[in-house]
């Protein structure tokens, strides 16, 4: 399926505020994206490892909120088509805590279990595919619960210099 090879492996989620790990971000957009024959968009999730329908409809909502901000209106037939991959998975750490005992300190090592989003998002020209605008982001989530209103402000940040339609 020429979607999902889009999305292997799935990168990662949020610049949404409630993450503090440093991001890994990627984020690339074409020249063609700043064209006048860009009017409309639809939205299209692939439901990736870790998926959750709750995250898929805060995050839509927030990439529709931040498209028609632009100036670009949502349409089933559109010129461009929006697909993200959105997980959460947990991953082990390690944690090093200093123990005094008897006069002297140790080092105590936990274990501990993370969670990790991931987010890949591409708007794609819907006649040829060709990719207009990319993002991967993988952070350490503390907050998956997040509201609406920060996935608005997280998707708006993302979309930052995605250009509003002319």
């Amino acid at each position: 399926m020429q979607i999902t090879r889009l999305f292997v492996p799935a990168l990662a989620l949020l610049s949404l505020v409630g993450c503090s790990s440093p991001a890994k971000q990627a984020v690339q957009i074409a020249p063609e994206a700043s064209s006048a024959q860009y009017q409309s968009f639809s939205v299209a999730p692939i439901r990736a490892p870790g998926h959750r329908l709750d995250l898929e409809q805060r995050f839509t909502t927030a990439v529709v909120r931040a498209l028609q901000a632009k100036g670009y209106e949502l349409q089933q037939n559109a010129d461009m088509q929006v697909i993200y991959a959105l997980g959460l998975s947990k991953e082990s750490g390690v944690e090093l805590k200093p123990v005094q005992v008897a006069g002297a300190t140790y080092t105590q090592t936990l274990t501990t279990e993370e969670e990790r989003a991931r987010l890949a998002l591409r708007i794609l020209d819907s006649r040829s595919k060709a990719v207009l605008f990319q993002v991967a982001i993988s952070r350490q989530l503390h907050n998956p619960d997040m509201s609406q209103e920060r996935f608005d402000q997280g998707v708006a940040k993302l979309l930052a210099d995605f250009p509003a339609r002319r």
